[in-house]
């Protein structure tokens, strides 16, 4: 069983740069050049929902400025794919000697402080190199840094550490902001200009912790030189902030005081990534897919998902028209099943429970009809649906039939209430049994011996 969904390493950060999937290279560059010419701003926040792409969105950024800074550990061979499929102008393709750190909010919101953990990833991701293991010595270390940041040596340093709470012995120190400040000048005093900090998963992270990890920046890591980035879901983020203060508390303009800048994610183009997945094509359970993640707004997580269940449970009778005689020898009812309803069962298990539940009790045909609301390109498949005396259009002596009245005999037929042993119905040539509705079921389930594991 496939998967759709690309992890963000730097081989498929590099490769989405390459096909660009989602349409969002400009957006990239477009970001780039406002984070060049920004003044007095030192906190952005990029909002966008739970699977939408803001990793991978600030791993591609973070990727060019990468590829832009000579200093970076990066081959020229990496720099040339990454700078050539973005229209980047000469003048800023010169040297650009920003420092880039990624640091992931929910991996570390275990840790007692969070600012230390802000530090040992910038320590880790620009080479200042450490080890803490009970047998070995600390192999490199940026001495006169840390002495700084610290006012320890090695030894007071280590044991500091592997205590319950690091921070604690720092804390004591009076001039603990003035040392961080210096500790991050000696930094871009030997490694660059400035330093952007991305930091993602915020929102994800326990209510304490995520405090803890907005009022220590904005305490501790004022500098004009240093540029955070939040990559956040802004409604989780809020409501995380009211369980730590309280419902009554205004979270809205809390967050105001930490991000003095807002953007929201750019909508991706998805045209190049159902291309990708082999969503594209005019099979028309790909056109019911298509139009359930347009209807319920899917963001790419969800997405990748769904079709990759849809795909896996009724790919070979759904896109394989010379098997639909031999497959529905007794009824046919069951292909408008697989290319029709599965699809909008898997969507709705996916993104609402009470809707899903409605819609298979038989209590709610909404979905179904949303399908085709609009459309006229549907007609082709329903067709077969009509009776002998009924029409999608006018005809003389044929009665009028609207693709939504059809589309409740369907849903009706397949989700009835109630039904008796003898219970059959046709709609036009399709036929529907007291078993349908079963058969519906276990495809969506990928329990029937139509659905493809290997695919």
């Amino acid at each position: 069983m496939t998967t759709f969904e690309i992890r963000a390493t730097e081989e498929n950060i590099i490769e989405s740069l390459k096909k660009d999937s989602l349409g969002r290279n400009k957006d990239i560059v477009y970001f780039f050049r406002l984070l060049q010419h920004i003044e007095n701003i030192q906190t952005i926040a990029i909002n966008g929902a739970w699977g939408s792409g803001k990793t991978f969105f600030i791993k591609q950024i973070q990727l060019l400025m990468k590829a832009l800074n000579p200093m970076s550990e990066m081959t020229n061979e990496k720099r040339e794919k990454i700078l050539r499929r973005l229209r980047l102008s000469n003048e800023e393709k010169k040297d650009n000697y920003d420092l880039t750190v990624y640091y992931d909010a929910w991996e570390n919101d275990s840790d007692n402080n969070p600012i230390l953990s802000i530090i040992y990833q910038i320590c880790k991701e620009l080479g200042i190199e450490y080890s803490l293991g009970q047998k070995k010595e600390i192999v490199k270390i940026g001495s006169k840094i840390i002495e700084l940041f610290t006012g320890h040596d090695f030894a007071e340093m280590i044991k500091a550490l592997q205590g319950e709470d690091p921070f604690k012995e720092f804390s004591k120190e009076k001039e603990l902001q003035n040392q961080i400040s210096e500790f991050l000048s000696k930094i871009l005093e030997e490694r660059g200009n400035r330093l952007v900090v991305f930091i993602d998963e915020l929102d994800r992270c326990k209510p304490s912790f995520a405090v803890q990890l907005l009022e220590k920046i904005k305490h501790y890591l004022v500098d004009e030189r240093i540029i955070f980035i939040f990559s956040v879901n802004i409604s989780q983020l809020q409501h995380t902030i009211s369980q730590y203060y309280g419902n009554g508390f205004d979270s809205c303009r809390y967050l105001d005081r930490f991000f003095d800048l807002h953007i929201e994610l750019p909508p991706a183009d998805y045209t190049n990534f159902y291309i990708d997945m082999g969503l594209d094509k005019d099979y028309h359970v790909d056109i019911v897919c298509r139009r359930m993640i347009d209807n319920f707004n899917f963001t790419l997580r969800e997405i990748t998902r769904f079709y990759r269940i849809v795909k896996t449970a009724v790919y070979a009778p759904t896109h394989d028209k010379n098997k639909y005689d031999f497959i529905y020898p007794e009824s046919k009812g069951n292909l408008i099943i697989f290319i029709i309803i599965v699809p909008i069962m898997v969507g709705l298990r996916m993104i609402d429970r009470k809707k899903y539940e409605d819609f298979i009790n038989g209590n709610d045909a909404t979905p179904i009809i949303d399908i085709y609301k609009g459309h006229d390109d549907g007609k082709w498949i329903l067709n077969e649906m009509l009776n002998p005396d009924e029409t999608f259009y006018e005809e003389e002596g044929k009665k009028t039939i609207t693709v939504e009245q059809k589309m409740h005999e369907l849903y009706e037929a397949v989700f009835v209430k109630k039904y008796d042993d003898k219970y059959n119905i046709c709609i036009g040539k399709y036929e529907f049994t007291k078993q349908s509705k079963m058969i519906a079921m276990n495809a969506a389930n990928m329990f029937s011996s139509y659905a493809n594991y290997d695919i």
